[in-house]
């Protein structure tokens, strides 16, 4: 036997537990009914824990009136309770935020099940202690066994009451601690009839209807065994854990068949149990078939808190599509590997002729598998009136004032031209076929199957009257017509109605054909776009189209939200149904707790959107919002928004880690340019350094030995040498400014003259062996510019004429213009450029050939800075051989300023 641990499940009760060090602890006090003394067990062991030195403190605790629990507050801190008045009647309420803002160690909030007024965050109290939890605070709270939604049905069953007020399974199950406060029934109605729990006229109601001894009885046995399986699945957790099971048993699959019916919420809440018992997921199954088309707003409405009720009991939410509702409950049951089908029996008789032998789904279900479990679940609602089990579609009977002119108008050309065929000497079953096709071409254009009906009846009626002998009258002579005009009416109703029906099997399918379409076309777009901005509008304009609703989207700054994009669906509406600070507070709480909110949603209910977060590998990039002004999104529709929001985040990812690549890719070369500068610039430094400190410390040891021409040629080279490093720091700086973009030009009309010799005088000292020759025009020349810039950018050019150059060379420095241009240039008379390295010689580091100097000659920073600072006053700089020998470097820049500033 291997008695080796289970490794997944310590990685499992490692994040757990990681998770857990940030959240809270919750704890329950749960009981069978009110009275068995949970908050009183509750403020006990409160008082037990300040006592220890914890920081307690009384969020909210029920007035129950009762005097052990009233003399129990005393002593503990209370967070004044949220007065709030709601239709004439003033509320009491937890206040969430002055909870947070306080901070405690340890936080009473009685009524875990509580349903919040409007005016709260959070519609139900659970989910504000939820927020508790998040922010790290413990949690004490009370819970009876009725306000369980896995067995709310059950306790109704037994009691007749129904409770609407639960909490989901998952918030039981997800607690720290569950402490079961429990006392005999008996027991229990004698502190009832002793006043203890209720007025003497309260417990007297209480007696007629919830607290009879069979009802106590039995809601302490659910609660028990409720308790029971909690501890039972821990014991077998810890067991696993240690390896004390050498098989572990597949986990079911559970399907529950749902629909409009009220009995679906009973079957949603049986599959969850089964799912909680045997510890698997379990998926909620909705065939939508042609008549889905019809349904009644009841019915929608119904049906979509179906779909939220399974939601918040840990349900998969799918819908399938197709008219044979079996076959596509077996495909999907086959494709997901299901176990075990949880339905509703359908206590409704057949409305057929052939009732007496139809199957009920159920049966057929049963009958197409052998080796899947069916459940199935009784309808409690059948004793209601029938009216309220199926309500009758009333758009199925009505016709319309068109349809019927347009069906009228088949009937007379369909009668016309059988005349006509019947003056031509056709036999009667030609006759029979255009009548025929006539109905067909109804159904095509009209809808339900009423007006198809009647035509049916009409046309046989006027091949009747106008095509069988006596003509003009409703009688006949041959009796071969008895069975022609039943047949005529049955085979002209039968495909009439198949033509319907594939009418309307057509158009559902073409709209999901469109739907499918355009949600390929939103990936493709997506896939497309570059930039967050081009990938926001893109994905909120297709979701606004696919649902004709106003979309926003904001995404994250720093833990913030960005300005929003928006998309209306109408040019028309108003601006403020989304943008405005009641809807971004939602949006915002929705980023921080990282949770859907809104219209449709426990949270924010009154909100006029939906929200929901951008996510992509668990980390939030932004949040959705749709208008929700007409009512809560339909199943469908939030699925496309879901679909859609989905794309966004995968694009949104995608360009977040195109840019993260990018500005990767320019660290690397950062670092390499850095790595490169200071592995040019350390020989470089060594060298005139050296020769300072060398000749700096001969004329300190041996100045009075020395004579004066030999003292001031050593100071001429520390001059030298000092001037060098001057330049070379000056290139360093500006190429620093140049690689992080902090260049700043400011420009101003300058008399080109002036700054050319300016920067002549500042390196005549360096050209005593050359001769430099300046030509500028008689014809004063201004142009916008930077004056230091420019100068710098002409002694790099001097300063890399000198160093080619041979003694008593000439350099020529020229200043002119052409047009709207101002030249200048540094001609020498030296050995010139290679023709192979003229293309490189502006790059930076690229110094006569080499990558990387290690003379003292430069590190190939003048160049690249003159570049630099030629392209950002909007000109050029070139190079280019003279043909006696000796290059030519220009520049230009424009005579007069861009209007973009260059």
């Amino acid at each position: 036997m291997d008695e080796r641990p289970n490794p997944e499940y310590f990685l499992e009760q490692i994040k757990k537990e990681e998770n857990e060090y940030k959240r809270g602890k919750l704890k329950i006090f749960f009981g069978y009914a009110a009275g068995v003394g949970k908050s009183y067990a509750m403020l006990m062991e409160a008082h037990d824990m300040k006592k220890i030195g914890k920081d307690v403190v009384i969020g909210y605790i029920e007035p129950h009136a009762r005097p052990e629990t009233t003399a129990l507050l005393q002593g503990i801190e209370a967070i004044e309770t949220k007065i709030i008045k709601y239709k004439g009647i003033t509320l009491k309420e937890f206040d969430l935020d002055k909870a947070l803002l306080r901070k405690p160690e340890i936080i009473l909030v009685d009524e875990l099940a509580h349903t919040n007024s409007n005016a709260q965050r959070h519609r139900k109290r659970w989910q504000d202690i939820e927020e508790l939890l998040d922010a790290g605070i413990d949690v004490y709270t009370t819970l009876n066994v009725q306000h369980i939604e896995s067995l709310n049905d059950i306790v109704e069953s037994i009691t007749h009451v129904s409770v609407r007020e639960t909490i989901p399974d998952k918030v039981f199950d997800e607690s720290d601690k569950v402490e079961l406060i429990d006392i005999e029934p008996a027991e229990l109605l004698k502190r009832f009839s002793d006043g203890k729990i209720y007025s003497k006229e309260q417990t007297k109601r209480a007696f007629n209807n919830f607290f009879t001894i069979n009802n106590l009885f039995a809601l302490r046995e659910i609660a028990l065994r409720r308790t029971a399986d909690r501890v039972n699945y821990e014991v077998e957790s810890v067991r696993l854990s240690k390896g004390q099971i050498t098989v572990i048993p597949t986990s079911e699959s559970i399907l529950a068949c749902i629909g409009t019916s009220p009995s679906s919420s009973r079957i949603i809440r049986t599959a969850a149990r089964m799912a909680e018992a045997h510890h698997s997921k379990w998926i909620a199954l909705y065939v939508e078939t042609t008549k889905s088309q019809r349904l009644s707003k009841e019915d929608k409405e119904r049906l979509n808190a179906n779909f939220l009720l399974a939601e918040q009991l840990g349900g998969e939410v799918v819908t399938v599509y197709g008219d044979n509702v079996v076959e596509q409950i077996i495909q999907y049951a086959k494709f997901r590997n299901v176990t075990k089908i949880v339905m509703g029996k359908n206590h409704r008789k057949a409305n057929n002729l052939f009732h007496f032998y139809a199957k009920d789904i159920v049966d057929k279900l049963m009958d197409s598998t052998s080796y899947i479990d069916v459940y199935v679940i009784p309808n409690l609602t059948m004793h209601r009136k029938s009216k309220n089990l199926a309500p009758k579609n009333k758009s199925f009977f009505k016709i319309s004032f068109k349809e019927a002119l347009v069906a009228t108008f088949i009937m007379f050309c369909a009668t016309i031209v059988s005349i006509i065929i019947d003056r031509l000497g056709f036999s009667d079953s030609n006759v029979i076929m255009i009548f025929i096709l006539g109905v067909i071409i109804i159904n095509i254009e009209t809808t339900g199957y009423i007006l198809g009906f009647i035509c049916s009846i009409i046309s046989v009626m006027l091949f009747n009257y106008f095509f069988t002998d006596p003509r003009y009258t409703l009688q006949f002579y041959d009796k071969s017509y008895l069975a022609t005009f039943p047949i005529m009416l049955a085979v002209t109703f039968i495909i009439g109605t198949l033509t319907s029906r594939i009418q309307r099997e057509a158009r559902n399918s073409s709209a999901r054909e469109n739907r499918t379409q355009v949600l390929y076309r939103v990936s493709r777009k997506l896939l497309r776009a570059t930039g967050t901005a081009d990938v926001v509008s893109i994905g909120i304009k297709y979701i606004s189209r696919l649902l004709e609703k106003t979309v926003i989207c904001y995404l994250t700054q720093e833990n913030n939200l960005s300005t929003p994009f928006i998309y209306k669906a109408d040019k028309g509406e108003k601006e403020d149904v989304l943008l405005n600070k009641e809807e971004e507070a939602v949006a915002y709480w929705t980023l921080l707790n990282d949770k859907e909110s809104g219209k449709g949603t426990n949270t924010f209910y009154g909100a006029k959107g939906y929200y929901m977060t951008l996510k992509s590998q668990g980390k939030i990039l932004g949040v959705v919002g749709i208008a929700c002004t007409d009512g809560v999104l339909e199943p469908e529709q939030k699925f496309i928004f879901e679909t859609v929001a989905s794309q966004i985040s995968i694009a949104l990812d995608r360009e977040i880690l195109a840019e993260t690549q990018k500005n990767s890719k320019l660290e690397i070369e950062s670092e390499k340019l850095r790595s490169n500068l200071l592995r040019s610039i350390s020989h470089d430094l060594r060298s005139p350094l050296a020769g300072i400190k060398g000749a700096v410390s001969t004329i300190i040891e041996n100045g009075e030995l020395i004579s004066k021409e030999k003292k001031d040629e050593l100071l001429q080279g520390v001059y030298e040498d000092t001037e060098w490093l001057i330049r070379l720091v000056e290139n360093l700086l500006s190429m620093t400014r140049v690689d992080e973009g902090k260049m700043k030009i400011t420009k101003s009309m300058e008399l080109v003259e002036e700054v050319v010799y300016e920067a002549v005088q500042r390196t005549a000292k360096r050209f005593k062996e050359h001769k430099i020759k300046v030509t500028v025009p008689e014809k004063v020349i201004m142009a916008p510019m930077d004056g230091s810039l420019i100068e710098q950018v002409l002694i790099n050019l001097m300063d890399n004429a000198l160093k080619f150059s041979p003694q008593d060379s000439l350099i020529e420095i020229n200043a002119y213009e052409e047009g709207q241009w101002v030249y200048f240039e540094v001609a020498d008379n030296g050995i010139g450029i290679q023709e192979e390295i003229l293309p490189h010689i502006f790059n930076i580091f690229f110094t006569n050939g080499s990558k990387v100097s290690d003379s003292r000659r430069g590190v190939g920073l003048g160049l690249a800075i003159c570049k630099s600072i030629v392209e950002a006053h909007g000109g050029e700089i070139s190079a280019y051989n003279k043909k006696v020998g000796g290059a030519v470097f220009r520049f230009v820049i424009p005579k007069e300023e861009s209007k973009d500033g260059k």
